[in-house]
Order: C-alpha cells, then structure tokens, then sequence
C-alpha cells in the first residue's frame, strides 16, 4: 500500500480490478512515460490499480493440467501495439530463461499455467516501473467529488474502509459467474460448483461426498456444451480415478444441442478478432446488422470446443464402446473400474432440487474445505427436446459451466450518483451500450469534442458476454439466459471505450471544458459496439494503447 500520507493524492487514474485488461493499461503507460522522459510531462502519472485477490491471480479455478490457450502468444499483451515493448511475452520467455525451449516445442500456443505466470510477471514488472497496485482490496463504490471521481475501497482483511480520488477512472470488472435461475436455489451448496472454481475446490468437494456415499460410485453432472465443459468433464474422469469404487463412477455431461461442436478457429474467420476489425463493428450502423454478424461468428467462440479436445474427447468415449464390446464378446470387463463418461444431448433442464434432509450439511462453510453430508444428492429433472419425454436422476455433484456475466460495472455506476450524467437510472436492470463517433483534441486549453450518434436503430444488446480475460469458449449465446422485459437504458461510448455524458452526447460541438469533466472508460464489456474480440484477449494490447492516447487528450 502508499503511505498514509499519500492517500490524500488526488490520482491521474485508478483502474478498478488489475486482471489482463488494466495490466496491459499499465504496460501501455509505462512505455509513454519512457518514451515522453525528454519531451513535456505525461499528463497521467499518478496511476493506482484496487484488485480483490491478495495477490496476482488469473482464473486458478480452470488451470487445468496441460490445459492450452486458444490463441497465438503473439496475442499478448503488447506484441500488436508495439512488437518491441519490454512487456511482450518474448520477452518474459527470455528473461525467465525459457526463450529457445519454447521455440524446440514447435507450436505458437502456451499453456494456460505459462501464459498466468507470463501475465503474473508483467503485472510485477508495471509494479516497479511505478504503478502502484493495492491488492487484497474491493472497491465499495464510487461517486463524483467536484472534478475527481471518489473511490471508497475496503481492506478485505481488515475490513477498514478508504476513500481515494481520480481525475479518471478504469472499470475493467472481470467476469462474474452466470448463474442460471434452475441452479440459484443451489448456489451456495458445496457440491454445486461453477467452472471458475472448478480446479480450487474439486478435490475437497469429491472427497467430501466419497466419504458421505460411504465409497459407493458416484454420479456427477457437468452442465455446458463449450470448452470450458469439456475440459471439466475429462478431468473429473481422471480425478475420479483416484477413488475406488466396486462399479463405475459416472459423468454426464448435459448439453442442449444435438453434438459437441467444434470451434471455428480457420484464418479467414479468425479475422474477425483482428484489430481492424474493431473499426468495422464498430462502424455498424443498427442492431440488426450487429446481432446478424454476431450470429455468422458465433462458432468462434460461443458454445463450442476446439478440436484438438474434442479429439481427446471422443478417443474417450470410443474406448468405452470399445470396452463394453469386449466385455459383452468374453464376458470380462477390462475397464470396470473406469469412470464412464455419457454425453446427453437435446437435454433442456426443467428444474434442480436438494434431496430432503442435506441441506444442513451441505451449506458452504467459511472453514477451509466443506463439511461432511450424509449422501446428499441433488435431483435434476429434464426433457429431451426431440422426444419431449421427462426423466429424473440424482447427482452427487453438479458443475456448470454456464459462462460469465459482467453487468457488475452497471452496478457501481448506477448507485455512484453519476449515473443520471450517462442515461443511467438506479432502477436500471437493462442497459445498452450505444455506439457515438467522436474526435477530440485541444485548442488552447481547451477541449473541443463533436459527437456524431449513429443514425437508424443503434440498440445494443446489454454487456453480457464471457470472457475478456477467461479462457475461451463461453457457452452459447442465450442458452442460459432469462430474457428481460424492461425498456433498456441506453449508454453512448466512444470508439476509445469511454463512456460519454449525455450532455457531449446531446450537443454537437463543446468548446470550453464540459462540466462532467472526469473520464471513465470500461474494458471488457463492449462486444456489441467494439466485436467479438472486446471480452477475450486477442487486442488487449491494442485497445490499451488507444485507451492510453484518449487519456492525453
């Protein structure tokens, strides 16, 4: 933390949240404030990042072993802005010693645990080029203080509240998880787990319920048709492994479509992730063409799996069918001690239930792992599409991989009192995101601004998507979504990913300081206005440069 002394600083900027967003925000500063050493003063120096997690972390729940990312490292967090940033993850790969050996693997994709530990060190090395990062502490909420934004944080060990100021201010919230309202009921159940914890908890939650099924098999459900599902199904079958059993555990992997899909990842659609690209959605004039270009590239990353695991994925499951022919052929089963794995498709789930008499045990605890139930299982209950016919089975635990939310932003601004400067009003549930081109620079000391809203229908659908900084694919679009009825709030943003006042929005041109006067941009939620590429990671570096030349203006 600063000294005490300089908690009274009013701040050039805080980004709230330090995940691979706001790092490469960093990145991108400190290679100006190098590159301005001789020329005039930079006007952002004072720069504080608040994060909630005690140290550096990047979804732990999902670092799977041998787990790969779905994009070239090239697609850091600098190499498209600037190929010769200290920050690149060539130069991690060299500074760590490793540089020559990653070249010999002979592939251009790092695994998951190598590219955390790449977004670790550069969360570090901004550190001491002067960033300053409070860790282990959660932004309360915000509000308007003169011409400074107010940040009130919390110290999450202490619980001691804090207010510091900025004259801008990043929202970049990460993603929470989508919890569907069939699993709400269960959500704080120990044996009810989202993806994003999957890997932290697991194996305190399988020996919990292998000691309350009194070593029986188990029987467990993984919810989801994308990546994140998959990789989660495999997994549990090798963990499982570990727990004898007379007969077969079980994992049923429960989608909604008739197969697993593959993710579209060939060079021409891969395209849609270049930068450029973010000028063209951009650019679009109408909700309709952006939900229509939205639906063309959706099997780039929503509710598929790569091909290399669904690969790995059926060379299970035609083992099994080749297991069970032996054994009906000789009448020796070679693999009963096997997990099996069932995919069941065009599976829609009506409801979820807690069996009668757990529900005691099964409450999350603040101890370190859960408390012991008494074979406890959870009923679901669900309809096959095609047939229409119902069926019943109960689970000892259950996993959804149901993808991300990120609506937490909306949140903090619309109870900061600055939401009524946007469109925003406390009782908003829905919000568009509304496209405005603008073009700033200074005359004098003052900053002239026109704003030219696009013309026609520019609804956007509300910031709901998974991913900017989680591990690709999210499930697909809607699949686990309750539509909401209320008319939406519409929020104007620039391309540079600032939110826009209404009164920048209302006016033409602006030539003297307008009176809303601090600056928040948001990270990670605009696929609507910016495309498919604003959640995941494929321009973070590139949009962190044009956020960090809006903030000179």
């Amino acid at each position: 933390m600063l000294p005490p002394s300089q908690k009274e600083t009013v701040f050039d900027l805080i980004g709230l949240g330090f995940g691979p967003a706001n790092i490469a925000i960093a990145c991108a500063l400190t290679e100006d404030w190098e590159n301005q050493k001789a020329s005039s003063p930079h006007p952002v120096q004072k720069v504080l990042f608040i994060e909630k997690h005690k140290i550096f972390r990047w979804h732990p729940g999902m670092l799977l072993p041998n787990a790969k990312m779905q994009i070239s490292f090239m697609k850091d967090l600098a190499t498209l802005r600037n190929p010769q940033s200290p920050y690149t993850f060539l130069s991690y790969l060299h500074s760590q010693g490793r540089l020559v050996s990653f070249i010999n693997r002979g592939s251009t994709v790092p695994t998951r645990k190598e590219y955390s530990d790449y977004l670790s060190w550069a969360a570090q090395r901004v550190q001491d080029q002067g960033v300053n990062v409070f860790y282990g502490h959660e932004v309360v909420g915000i509000e308007r203080v003169d011409d400074t934004i107010a940040v009130r944080y919390r110290n999450l060990s202490s619980g001691e509240e804090a207010i510091v100021r900025s004259r801008n201010i990043i929202l970049a919230p990460g993603g929470s998880p989508r919890v569907p309202t069939f699993i709400q009921p269960l959500v704080k159940r120990a044996h009810v787990i989202h993806s994003s914890a999957y890997a932290t908890s697991i194996n305190n939650v399988l020996a919990m319920v292998y000691e309350g099924a009194q070593s029986k098999p188990l029987r467990l459900a993984v919810i989801g048709s994308g990546q994140s599902a998959a990789e989660v199904t495999m997994d549990l079958r090798e963990r499982l492994s570990s727990f004898p059993s007379a007969t077969r555990h079980h994992i049923d992997l429960l989608i909604r479509k008739g197969a697993l899909k593959p993710s579209d990842d060939s060079p021409f659609a891969n395209e849609i992730f270049n930068p450029e690209s973010t000028d063209a959605w951009f650019s679009l004039s109408s909700r309709h063409l952006r939900d229509k270009k939205l639906s063309e590239y959706e099997l780039t990353n929503y509710g598929v799996v790569n091909a290399r695991t669904l690969e790995s994925l059926y060379e299970i499951i035609y083992s099994q069918r080749l297991d069970d022919g032996i054994a009906h052929r000789t009448g020796y089963d070679i693999a009963q001690a096997d997990p099996f794995i069932t995919i069941k498709p065009y599976t829609l789930i009506k409801s979820m239930k807690l069996e009668q008499g757990a529900e005691v045990d099964l409450l999350l605890s603040s101890e370190s792992s859960p408390r012991v139930p008494d074979a406890a299982t959870i009923s679901i209950m669900a309809q096959n599409i095609i047939s229409q016919a119902i069926d019943e089975e109960k689970y000892d635990v259950v996993i959804y991989a149901t993808g991300y939310e990120r609506s937490s932003w909306i949140d903090i601004l619309k109870y900061s009192g600055m939401g009524a400067c946007f469109g925003l009003r406390p009782s908003s549930s829905n919000v568009r995101l509304v496209p405005a081109r603008t073009a700033s620079h200074r005359t004098g000391s003052n900053s002239v601004i026109e704003v030219q809203p696009h013309s026609g229908n520019f609804e956007t659908s509300s910031p709901s998507s998974s991913i900017g900084s989680t591990p690709p694919t999210s499930p697909e679009i809607g699949t686990f979504d309750t539509p909401s009825f209320e008319a939406p709030q519409e929020l104007y943003i620039s391309r540079n990913y600032r939110l826009l006042p209404l009164e920048i929005v209302r006016g033409s041109y602006l030539t003297k300081p307008q009176e809303f006067t601090p600056r928040i941009y948001v990270q990670g939620v605009e696929e609507y206005t910016h495309g498919l590429s604003d959640t995941l990671l494929s321009v973070l570096g590139v949009r962190a440069g044009e956020v960090v030349r809006d903030l000179r203006l």
